[in-house]
């Protein structure tokens, strides 16, 4: 199919060679598009506006700064999104001295600020509570990891689901939109336990069964 990247840095690189690994056809979104020159002769993928690419994509993936997100949405056109599956990889994290925080937290999310934004649109989140380097083919010594994932639509979530299984994933469904809330919180998680061990190694989180 024909994917969408919305963003490139490296997130949004990585998620563009995912789906590119797979054999789908990628344009990636950017302000920029003469920066990504050299990555579209790499990978070989389309280079385009964040119109442009949202209009591309069957499937889009939204891999920008997480609190800008909302913004990105409106420049590259709502209705560009309607209808299609829409993976939310963001995470509205605030930076300053220290570890990031969440804004918003607790009683909203990115994701659903996301859904609200292009409410005909289907948006799943995912691949917001691991590092860009483990998207694909993540091998760790414990097995595979758990992708947890969260969407108001059944085959929205299933499509998705079907992305991670095919990058190596194990997948676990944690309900609704709102519980992005959790998945960002997650995210935060992820990053704490970098900053107190001072561990950056490729970590990702598992959810181990009793059968």
């Amino acid at each position: 199919m024909k994917v969408g990247v919305l963003g490139s840095g490296d997130v949004g690189k990585s998620l563009a060679r995912g789906f590119i690994s797979r054999g789908h056809e990628v344009m990636v979104g950017t302000s920029d598009p003469p920066k990504l020159a050299d990555f579209a002769r790499e990978v070989n993928c389309q280079i385009g506006s964040f119109a442009e690419t949202a209009a591309f994509g069957e499937m889009i993936a939204l891999a920008t700064r997480g609190r800008a997100t909302p913004h990105i949405i409106e420049d590259a056109g709502k209705q560009k999104f309607s209808g299609k599956v829409v993976i939310d990889v963001t995470n509205p994290l605030v930076f300053g001295e220290g570890p990031p925080t969440l804004d918003p937290s607790g009683t909203d999310s990115g994701g659903e600020q996301n859904q609200r934004a292009i409410p005909d649109a289907k948006v799943v989140k995912a691949f917001n509570t691991v590092g860009a380097p483990l998207f694909v083919d993540p091998k760790l010594p414990g097995g595979p990891p758990t992708m947890f994932i969260a969407g108001d639509d059944a085959d929205a979530k299933r499509a998705v689901a079907d992305v991670c299984k095919a990058w190596g994933w194990e997948v676990a469904d944690i309900g609704p939109i709102a519980s992005a809330r959790y998945l960002e919180a997650m995210c935060l998680a992820w990053v704490l336990y970098g900053f107190v061990s001072n561990d950056w190694s490729p970590h990702a989180f598992k959810m181990l069964k009793a059968t």
